[in-house]
């Protein structure tokens, strides 16, 4: 699919500082895309029909995500042209599949008290003078072996959001020491990968306590880290399905992140699509 740009107005142009405040409050988020520019439904279509065919959740979240974080750096960065009175930068990485890089298109919103910008053009080929170039990621803390693992999540309380497997009558003292090994276990066989959440860079490390026999299946659990002061501070532990969005988000294809993330999210997207179409079945019935 070839779609073409052309677009020459003398509109006034924002400075970046004015750009970053459109984001509002929140940072790298789905909310702070949202809060700075309307994506119609029907531009977010044409984004996914351009790139190679991709899992990319319920209402397109991890694609919102993943342009949340690209759209945000691009402006932060200066990595962005304009064409008129129009924006223009990268999409991130996305690339179609003949890997033609896509651009993305956006102009001030003529409607009062709404989104200060509208993504109204995606495709290959813009008509400005020169491409801008993706965003910059940064840097990640180095991960080092052996490094003191604090586990400062609340492994008491009854209503956490997660169980430990086989662990229900275990101490916290236990139930502690079980994730700060199970951490180190997997950090030595490097199966941590990236992410990125609000304003900080960290890594998603999977939690095998159940089994550990097959590394490329879904873990029980998985632990954000962050790196602070050479410790590694653990705050939360997680669903693994949830760590697929913050962790795409930092990768250009989905195939270079490790192979117990994709399981995991193989695994709750077909849970879920099983359970709509069980949902429809239902509905039919009555």
């Amino acid at each position: 699919m070839t779609t073409e740009l052309t677009l020459a107005s003398a509109a006034p142009r924002p400075p970046r500082e004015t750009l970053e405040a459109d984001f509002g409050e929140e940072y790298l988020s789905i909310q702070s895309l949202f809060h700075f520019c309307f994506v119609p439904g029907g531009r977010l279509s044409l984004l996914k029909e351009l790139t190679p065919e991709e899992e990319w959740g319920q209402n397109n979240f991890v694609l919102l995500k993943y342009l949340a974080v690209h759209v945000r750096l691009s402006i932060e960065q200066g990595r962005y042209v304009w064409n008129g009175d129009q924006i223009v930068m990268t999409a991130g990485h996305l690339a179609t599949a003949k890997g033609i890089p896509i651009y993305l298109g956006l102009v001030q919103n003529s409607t009062p008290d709404e989104n200060p910008w509208v993504m109204n053009w995606v495709g290959e080929r813009p008509s400005c003078g020169e491409l801008p170039e993706p965003p910059d990621l940064g840097d990640w803390p180095d991960l080092v072996m052996g490094s003191e693992v604090v586990v400062a999540c609340d492994l008491a309380s009854d209503e956490r959001r997660f169980q430990l497997p086989g662990m229900g009558t275990a101490s916290v003292i236990a139930q502690s020491s079980a994730v700060a090994g199970a951490i180190h276990w997997a950090l030595h066989r490097s199966l941590g990968v990236r992410q990125i959440h609000g304003g900080g860079r960290g890594y998603f490390v999977p939690l095998y306590l159940s089994n550990r026999d097959d590394l490329t299946a879904a873990p029980d659990l998985v632990a954000p880290l962050l790196i602070q002061g050479g410790r590694v501070i653990v705050r939360t532990l997680l669903e693994p399905h949830v760590a697929y969005s913050p962790a795409r988000a930092v990768v250009e294809r989905w195939e270079q992140l490790p192979a117990w993330l994709l399981d995991a999210w193989d695994t709750a997207t077909e849970t879920i699509q099983a359970q709509d179409e069980g949902e429809s079945e239902e509905e039919d019935e009555e």
